[in-house]
């Protein structure tokens, strides 16, 4: 792959840009989802290193999809993923959560090594696949896998005025914690994740732990088991009884 290829990618994608093509201007590309991203659009469940077969609640399996060719650039160098209502599509699980994840890219239904001398790249997070030279000729369509799975955006809805969140007991895991919050609220949601072993695998899951309001800014937890924790607490602007 070119250098050139590989700085503008990087620096596109710095600026908040999608990346199509080496002769296309930053300012020329559509936004795209960026390095930096608002806490709304970080994904909170924990994704399998093993890819599943068929739809979860987290992931969604895409196999064949067509992609749309991007006119504004000749010589066939783009094409992007939409939906049917020619919503543009993202979302898409890296190699990073496991080698799986790879994207798979087919021309004609021949699929198109990594290694092909079209030199192609793909952006996951904004799901535009890109060429360095023109493709063979024919429909174009990925395999890839989507998340669909929570984000934080839900914890960040307007009926909460203040949020925390962290982890606490990954190197000494405990039965109690006590956390502060600064929130100078009773009034408080607390949302707990255990980190536990299922299966042979890691996994944080969700549970339900008794919850000790200390005061107006700490809340106590007291787990059956030494565990380390992830928390989420909410306040509300007004009260939930009312």
């Amino acid at each position: 792959m070119l250098d050139e290829t590989k700085i503008n990618f990087s620096q596109k994608k710095l600026v908040g840009k999608q990346h199509t093509w080496n002769n296309k201007k930053w300012y020329e590309e559509d936004d795209g989802v960026i390095l930096f991203q608002h806490a709304k659009e970080i994904w909170v469940d924990t994704i399998s290193p093993v890819p599943p077969s068929t739809t979860t609640d987290l992931i969604k399996p895409i196999l064949g999809l067509a992609l749309i060719e991007d006119m504004s650039i000749g010589g066939r160098k783009a094409f992007y993923a939409t939906e049917t209502t020619n919503k543009k599509m993202n979302g898409f699980i890296p190699p990073s959560y496991g080698i799986n994840y790879s994207v798979k890219v087919y021309v004609n239904d021949v699929k198109i090594p990594s290694s092909h001398a079209s030199n192609w790249l793909f952006d996951y997070a904004n799901g535009v696949l890109s060429f360095e030279n023109t493709p063979p000729i024919g429909p174009v369509k990925i395999d890839v896998y989507q998340y669909i799975g929570r984000s934080f955006a839900q914890y960040l809805d307007a009926e909460f005025n203040s949020i925390a969140v962290g982890i606490l007991g990954l190197d000494t895991p405990s039965f109690e914690y006590v956390i502060q919050h600064n929130m100078n609220s009773f009034d408080v949601d607390v949302v707990v994740y255990i980190y536990d072993e299922v299966d042979g695998l890691n996994y944080w899951k969700k549970d339900v732990i008794p919850l000790i309001l200390l005061d107006e800014n700490r809340v106590k937890l007291q787990l059956s088991e030494k565990h380390p924790i992830r928390f989420i607490i909410k306040s509300y602007e007004t009260p939930n009884w009312l």
